[in-house]
């Protein structure tokens, strides 16, 4: 399932900037509009009275000149406009016997002017298209009325954002917070686009993932710590009841001639090394699972050290007639590592290849150098590891069908530990089936000591 799209962001700083420019620039919008649409209609009209008015004050000395008459009668009938010329209350032209009835049939109204300082007095009747603009009297308040309710607008298109952005997703987290808190982990919280909101609500969603997710493990590792103390138990007794069987045998005197002592010696000194060898996993698995401290690194020439380590195992080889062949590098190979730790990651690999070889088999020890790390592998000829076990076999207490089991030995702790010794060193190790059969585990190393990961 496809993670859901969060819608994009700004932070509240900016929201609030455009809040107060919207504030700003609604009304301003609205005035400008008001202007262009709403009152558009009356600038030609009135233009053309200024004209007529300011050509009329210039040639009032001309009113009753008949050439003046006829120029200014031909202009205003282009124009759309009449006139009426008073002098001394007398009328001494008209461009049109009904100046109120438009060529178009539009209505007009009649501006009336007098000529300042004229003798005897002059006036006029100016005849233009009337504007469709708002009725005189709503002129004066349609203005005010306008941008109040663009201003009222911008202020509710404000609230709605901030209470869908913020109001809203604050309040869920909090009712959020409080079921988190009674243990209910389940929780979605409404998007905002709003940053800090919405980083606060994506905290809490995280925070509830990561606690059912700490609860989810925390079960298990109960499972898990269950699981390990019976299996350990299992393990612990059963070697100490042929052990204690064994001492008994001894101690009754049932090993009556020198072979049965023998045996019964020898079952004894068998068993305890079965202990010793649980008794080592579990204590070296506690350590390395609740290790605080990084490992104690010296500079370690893997040309000397794994020889000299494969040389101590080489009588548990012969016993079973099986070779171990050492595949060196090139080149000297170095890496800075806990010598005690490696030591014991290697041995648990071998010890893993030698349970798992037949007789008369071999088992393979490489070593080689990529910058800027080094590896370590072991190969066997056993049976390899099922396709099943791969996923689970460095698990502690795994042992697969194939694989590892109690009949071989061991706390199915071996590998775990391996694979936590290399990893408290910036490591990896993987495991796989070779081509050619057989079992192959590959540990990493990293050259540097800045390549650590933190000790687990």
């Amino acid at each position: 399932m496809s993670t859901p799209r969060r819608p994009r962001t700004m932070s509240i700083r900016r929201w609030l900037s455009l809040a107060l420019a919207a504030l700003f620039l609604a009304p301003m919008l609205t005035l400008i509009a008001i202007g262009f649409f709403v009152f558009r209609d009356q600038e030609g009209p009135w233009k053309l009275h200024q004209d007529v008015r300011e050509r009329l004050i210039e040639d009032a000395g001309q009113w009753e000149n008949p050439e003046w008459q006829a120029a200014t009668r031909e202009e205003l009938a282009r124009d759309g406009a009449d006139i009426i010329l008073l002098v001394d209350g007398e009328e001494v032209f008209r461009t049109r016997p009904d100046p109120f009835a438009g060529t178009d049939g539009s209505p007009r109204e009649v501006r009336t002017i007098d000529v300042p300082g004229a003798d005897p007095p002059r006036r006029a009747h100016i005849f233009t298209t009337a504007s469709t603009g708002p009725p005189a009297e709503l002129r004066e308040w349609f203005v005010p009325i306008a941008l109040l309710t663009a201003l009222i607008g911008t202020l509710a298109a404000i609230a709605w954002f901030l209470r869908h952005s913020i109001i809203l997703p604050l309040t869920a987290a909090s009712d959020a917070a409080r079921r988190i808190a009674a243990g209910e982990l389940d929780i979605s919280l409404p998007a905002s686009r709003v940053r800090e909101v919405a980083e606060l609500n994506h905290a809490f969603e995280s925070m509830s993932d990561e606690l059912r997710g700490s609860l989810q493990r925390q079960v298990a590792m109960e499972r898990d710590r269950r699981l390990f103390i019976s299996t350990i138990a299992h393990d612990l007794r059963t070697p100490l009841f042929s052990l204690r069987g064994s001492l008994e045998g001894l101690e009754k005197g049932i090993a009556t001639t020198p072979e049965k002592r023998d045996r019964y010696i020898a079952v004894a000194q068998d068993k305890a090394a079965v202990l010793e060898r649980l008794i080592s996993d579990l204590f070296t698995f506690t350590r390395m699972e609740y290790m605080e401290e990084a490992p104690n690194r010296t500079l370690l020439d893997l040309d000397v050290f794994l020889p000299q380590l494969i040389e101590g195992m080489q009588p548990r080889a012969e016993t079973n007639s099986i070779h171990i062949a050492l595949d060196a590098a090139s080149t000297p190979v170095k890496v800075e590592a806990d010598s005690h730790l490696l030591t014991r990651a290697v041995e648990n690999l071998l010890d893993n290849a030698l349970r798992h070889t037949p007789v008369g088999g071999t088992v393979r020890v490489s070593w080689w150098e990529s910058k800027p790390s080094a590896s370590i592998s072991v190969h066997d000829t056993g049976p390899g590891i099922a396709e099943a076990d791969l996923p689970h076999l460095f698990d502690p207490l795994y042992r697969g069908e194939s694989s590892r089991n109690r009949k071989t030995g061991g706390a199915g702790l071996g590998l775990t530990i391996t694979r936590r010794i290399v990893e408290a060193h910036g490591g990896a190790l993987v495991a796989g089936t070779n081509l050619d059969g057989g079992a192959i585990f590959t540990m990493t190393l990293p050259k540097e000591r800045g390549a650590d990961r933190p000790a687990v």
